[in-house]
């Protein structure tokens, strides 16, 4: 009995790691279904048996989970920030609980890495089509999403797993069928985030990539001619994208309509730690108060002064709702043509003020994590998020300097890639990208565990 349920939960928690890019709630099913028979067998067998190093990584990840507890129950809505917390910390880490306390030989987790790239490479394809098919690889303006979400989560999915990917690729004694197959899906991935056009991933991957090239070059000579001709050839081929160019260039355009939402974004989050800055507004309260306390009144304080403009008040009713909401475009709408012309200058101009808080008052997060957790959770918050992934980090740059495991190399540079492109995105945030994040670091923790062991016995 208790056999065919472990045969099921590994089927299903499998067959979660591919379709998490490709439907949220088909992996939701998959990943409820899992939990499940995790709660079952845990039942039948009294007890929970998670590996030595899982179980130091989950003390960790418990004080980062009790940081942000603190700020769930002292905030203005602690029903709200329970349920976000329990978002947090009990449906999104269930993944790195059962494979640590399940799934803790070398096959398995194998298995559900392979499972996990399969799906990364199919949402990756899709990336590819829309780009050329419906963006016509035209990225200026930004680029193609894949299947699940908005375009920044498959952008935290790529921080995630080409680092992954690249490190298995230079790899030293791996089979040649892997390492080819290691290598279309990081081609794909890479031309996906081409096409992507998430200027942070870009930024994170870049950085990432090239560290990983200097540290495996100094144990393997042999690959920095190699390296170097990539890099060369890479970039010859993007300089000479128009598109491209342009896009990388508006990451230095504080006139551009995303950088420029995103430093009142960071402003306002800033004001709200000010206010707040022991345990801030409280987990999951961000959009709330940054919509209905900070957006809100600024856009209704330009709306009055729009509708105060002389002449705005012979245009239609649903002429001047398409105007206060900038729905429309502003040059199209008739009634505009009948009034005098100072008059139509003055509201066309008082038009284009209106047009960044309307686009701010739909947005519920910070677009990046920093601001997002100082803003939410204060500096108890922030220091509980700086604790747990600097543990990360620093245990497995510490695991690869002294044993020179590639799989701890596979963790520094995924969690790097993720918490840089945090900087600009709220990705710690993002259900689908952080359960991605679990599962695949719980099944390097597998594989770091069994190098080591591997290595001691020879």
């Amino acid at each position: 009995m208790q056999a065919l349920l472990y045969k099921w939960l590994f089927a299903f928690l499998c067959l979660f790691s591919g379709v998490s890019f490709i439907s949220i709630a088909g992996a939701n099913i998959l990943l409820g279904l899992s939990t499940l028979l995790f709660l079952i067998l845990l039942f039948l067998n009294k007890s929970i048996n998670v590996i030595d190093d899982g179980k130091k990584y989950l003390k960790i990840i418990a004080v980062l989970a009790c940081t942000l507890l603190v700020s769930a129950l002292c905030s203005g809505n602690f029903v709200q920030g329970l349920k976000t917390w329990a978002d947090f910390f009990v449906w999104r880490l269930m993944p790195f609980v059962i494979v640590l306390s399940v799934f803790v030989v070398k096959e398995k987790v194998n298995k559900i890495l392979t499972s996990v790239i399969c799906g990364f490479t199919i949402a990756s394809l899709y990336v590819i089509y829309k780009g050329i098919f419906v963006y016509h690889c035209n990225i200026s303006y930004g680029g193609a999403s894949g299947f699940v979400g908005h375009p920044m989560a498959f952008a935290g999915m790529s921080c995630i797993l080409l680092p992954i990917l690249y490190v298995f690729i230079i790899k030293e004694n791996l089979n040649n069928y892997l390492r080819l197959f290691y290598s279309i899906a990081f081609i794909i991935g890479c031309i996906a985030s081409f096409f992507n056009a998430t200027r942070g991933a870009w930024i994170a991957l870049a950085i990432v990539l090239l560290v990983e090239s200097v540290v495996i070059a100094f144990k393997n000579k042999r690959i920095i001619l190699l390296l170097v001709s990539i890099v060369i050839v890479s970039t010859a081929i993007l300089v000479e994208n128009q598109s491209f160019v342009k896009r990388a260039s508006s990451i230095c355009d504080l006139k551009s309509a995303s950088v420029a939402s995103r430093l009142i974004m960071w402003d306002t989050a800033l004001t709200m730690f000010q206010k707040q800055p022991l345990l801030g507004v409280g987990l999951g309260r961000y959009k709330f108060v940054y919509q209905d306390e900070y957006m809100k009144p600024q856009l209704e304080e330009k709306r009055d002064a729009m509708r105060n403009l002389p002449g705005f008040d012979k245009l239609d009713s649903s002429e001047q709702e398409l105007i206060l909401t900038s729905q429309a475009n502003i040059w199209e709408i008739k009634g505009l043509k009948k009034l005098k012309q100072v008059d139509r200058r003055k509201i066309r101009s008082e038009y284009e003020k209106l047009a960044m808080p309307n686009l701010l008052v739909k947005l519920g997060h910070a677009h990046s994590n920093i601001f997002q957790i100082l803003a939410e959770n204060g500096l108890i918050g922030f220091w509980g998020y700086v604790f747990a992934f600097g543990f990360i980090l620093w245990k497995n740059i510490k695991n690869y300097l002294m044993n020179k495991n590639t799989y701890a190399l596979m963790i520094v540079g995924s969690t790097t890639a993720l918490m840089l492109q945090g900087l600009t995105e709220y990705n710690f945030g993002n259900s689908s990208v952080m359960k991605i994040y679990w599962l695949v670091l719980a099944c390097l923790i597998v594989l770091i565990k069994v190098y080591n062991e591997e290595k001691l016995s020879e």
